[in-house]
């Protein structure tokens, strides 16, 4: 049986549930904000630019690495020689426009021997290095935009491949190798080179391949990531040298940090040296009256020498913060309209069930219960019956009558619960079980269940109570039926049948409605 006090528990446990859910929703965005406001900042503003920074130096790196893959297999193959510039030309020429970042490209072998490619405004620039009887010279010609020669010149020269960072070093890799940034030796810019060797035969010399990246094309790219538009973002190394581009006439290097006119990145660098702070790791410094936060990131996990630092004035925040304020608003009036809507939909899963009339029934005074049902009536949660097998009309027990009760057994317990009096006549006259002709009590109680367990089935059964009671000398079933977790169908020999209540009606769904019916009763 359905008691109040049950309903009131189930209840009670369904809105401390939507309760906690909606302070949840309230006081974990404020908790949010109000605890979470320096990993905010780390994640958002710092962490994540230098991270991007980071990611577009790794992306270009494997794309460098590509490229200078792809020419050191042209030179292992014999499609790229250093005996052949006509073929550098034609194939080298293209790389380079296509590369933005790409500044020049070396081809060099174990002989000294060279030849350097670099863009030069629409056309390129070409110099070729080779030692003669007379000592070493070179060749320097200017090229247009359609690969033709249009000025050449020739001069002795000092330089040996072989002599540069990115050379030996690439002898012995297995890999690409990338130096350390460095002047470059044409137009003492500074760069990093990447570098790797083509293996040749035993006999012939070997050949290395180097691409060179300006360190002022690198900073415009790492720049682009700066997270606001106060906060910087810089490149400097382990020993202190912070990187300068080109600026005021001078020419860009790095630059020791008692030279570097900005002085909130000398204090964020001498404090994250002092505390040997690690990657990832956010921490803030106090300048001129403001607050600073800074992080840092190396450009290679393998060489963590030369490092990406990202520093952000606590103002530029505000706007964050304002926006989160906002969002934090939009999520309480969000939160207002679902606590209104668990309220409605609460309001109509429960309306009828408080209303049930099962908790009407009292066990220990059935006569007061029925009598009490009897002058409510039939309706949605009552129904009377006047037999539970014999057909008055007939005068004969007939299966008709059990089907017609079964029927509103079914949809009680497929709704909301009810009571099924046996023994009352629809106008509410008692007229008792004994038309139906059974010995003793007992064997009634017997014919019920056996009747349940036929058309209901046994497992359902501990969804309902049957009991008899005497009133004024006459017989009256009672069975109390409880609502049902589970669809109930009830079984005939030619079908099975899902019926509900629809006011004092039992009716039955099509099957069309059914699995909805089942879905949203839940």
């Amino acid at each position: 049986m359905i008691h109040k006090r049950t309903l009131s528990r189930r209840f009670a446990r369904d809105l401390i549930l939507v309760m906690i859910v909606l302070s949840a929703a309230v006081i974990g965005p404020v908790a949010y904000f109000s605890f979470t406001a320096q990993r905010d900042i780390s994640e958002k503003f710092i962490d994540g630019a230098a991270a991007r920074a980071v990611a577009e130096f790794q992306s270009l790196a494997e794309t460098m690495n590509r490229s200078i893959e792809m020419v050191r297999d042209w030179c292992a193959s014999g499609k790229a020689s250093l005996a052949d510039t006509g073929g550098l030309n034609g194939l080298l020429f293209p790389l380079l426009k296509r590369e933005q970042l790409l500044y020049g490209i070396s081809v060099a072998d174990t002989n000294g021997d060279s030849y350097y490619v670099a863009a030069e405004g629409d056309g390129w620039r070409t110099s070729e290095t080779r030692t003669g009887e007379s000592g070493r010279f070179s060749t320097s010609r200017l090229w247009d935009a359609g690969q033709q020669p249009v000025a050449e010149e020739k001069e002795t020269s000092q330089y040996d491949p072989r002599q540069r960072p990115w050379f030996l070093p690439a002898l012995s890799a297995a890999t690409v190798f990338w130096t350390e940034p460095y002047v470059f030796y044409s137009r003492n810019n500074v760069g990093v080179t990447a570098s790797i060797s083509s293996g040749q035969a035993a006999d012939d010399p070997q050949t290395v391949i180097a691409f060179d990246i300006l360190l002022d094309d690198l900073f415009r790219e790492i720049n682009r990531f700066a997270p606001s538009p106060n906060s910087r973002v810089f490149i400097f190394r382990r020993d202190a040298q912070l990187y300068m581009p080109d600026a005021s006439g001078s020419l860009p290097d790095f630059k020791p940090m008692d030279q570097i006119d900005d002085q909130v990145i000398r204090k964020m660098v001498a404090s994250w040296t002092t505390r040997e702070q690690d990657a990832g790791d956010v921490f803030s410094v106090r300048h001129e009256d403001g607050i600073w936060w800074g992080g840092f990131r190396p450009l290679e996990h393998a060489n963590r020498n030369t490092w990406v630092g990202v520093l952000v004035p606590e103002t530029d925040i505000t706007g964050g913060v304002t926006r989160r304020q906002t969002v934090i608003w939009v999520v309480g009036f969000i939160v207002l309209l679902v606590a209104g809507g668990l309220s409605f939909w609460m309001v109509r899963r429960y309306d009828r069930t408080f209303d049930n009339y099962a908790d009407l029934y009292d066990h220990t005074s059935p006569e007061a219960s029925i009598r009490r049902l009897i002058g409510i009536g039939e309706g949605r949660a009552v129904e009377f019956k006047s037999t539970m097998r014999m057909n008055l009309h007939t005068g004969k027990a007939g299966k008709e009558i059990e089907i017609a009760w079964l029927k509103a057994v079914a949809a009680f317990m497929n709704t909301d619960g009810g009571i099924l009096l046996l023994g009352v006549s629809d106008s509410g006259e008692i007229n008792g079980l004994e038309s139906d002709g059974f010995e003793n009590p007992d064997k009634c109680m017997l014919h019920f269940k056996n009747l349940i367990n036929q058309h209901v089935g046994a497992e359902l059964s501990k969804y309902l109570n049957f009991s008899i009671a005497e009133i004024d000398g006459r017989t009256v079933g009672v069975v109390v039926c409880n609502r049902s977790s589970e669809p109930v169908f009830l079984k005939t020999p030619k079908s099975e049948a899902f019926y509900i209540r629809n006011g004092p009606s039992s009716d039955e769904l099509p099957v069309s409605k059914v699995l909805t019916y089942i879905k949203h009763r839940n």
